[in-house]
């Protein structure tokens, strides 16, 4: 890669065994993943199918489908909600909805101003909740868990057995959520790589 001027490359998420070709072509961990699962073929899946109080009622009402003119206030949310390595862009959005075969851009709205948004694919029987982000001003009132429960219910109701996400480790926000609504950390997580030229 040197020879064409590249300086810094960065691999997606990969599991151990994926990234072992990149670990012996010189690339370091740059960060590690929780990698987590929900099982949308149980029994009780009609558990994230019901909002659970007033407040996540009147939050599930306010999702939409995420439009054109989101855009901006979407990607300021994530520009304060991550940190500089993890921010989207135009480019990165745009990207997470193409990822998989299916996807859903849904944003929670204040009035009309966008206060958290999650993109979420399909690929067979598998999800994926490729982002979400809430803006930290909203942070705490419900806004991500509305947005995860209508990822489960659009996945559930397109047929797919499982849904996965994952979060960097340090994220203990997200993790805690993530956990509280029934995800699984699974046993090997995922890695980020990035190699330098020296």
């Amino acid at each position: 890669m040197r020879h064409r001027g590249v300086e810094v490359a960065v691999t997606p998420a990969l599991s151990s065994f994926d990234a072992q070709p990149f670990v012996s072509a010189g690339f370091r961990v740059l960060e590690h993943l929780h990698l987590l699962a929900y099982r949308l073929d149980r029994r009780d899946d009609h558990a994230f199918l019901s909002a659970h109080d007033e407040q996540a009622n009147a939050i599930t009402r306010s999702l939409r489908q995420g439009r054109p003119w989101h855009r901006r206030v979407v990607l300021d949310i994530d520009q304060r909600a991550f940190e500089p390595f993890w921010q989207f862009d135009t480019n990165s959005l745009a990207e997470a909805r193409r990822a998989t075969p299916t996807a859903r851009y849904r944003v929670a709205l204040d009035g009309r101003t966008p206060i958290g948004y999650a993109v979420t694919g399909r690929a067979g029987d598998r999800g994926y909740l490729q982002r979400l982000a809430v803006d930290p001003d909203h942070q705490g009132a419900g806004v991500g868990r509305a947005l995860v429960h209508d990822c489960l219910r659009w996945l559930y109701s397109k047929g797919a057995g499982h849904a996965m996400v994952n979060t960097q480790e340090r994220n203990t926000r997200a993790l805690a959520l993530y956990e509280h609504l029934g995800f699984a950390r699974q046993h090997e997580g995922l890695v980020v790589l990035r190699w330098t030229a020296t």
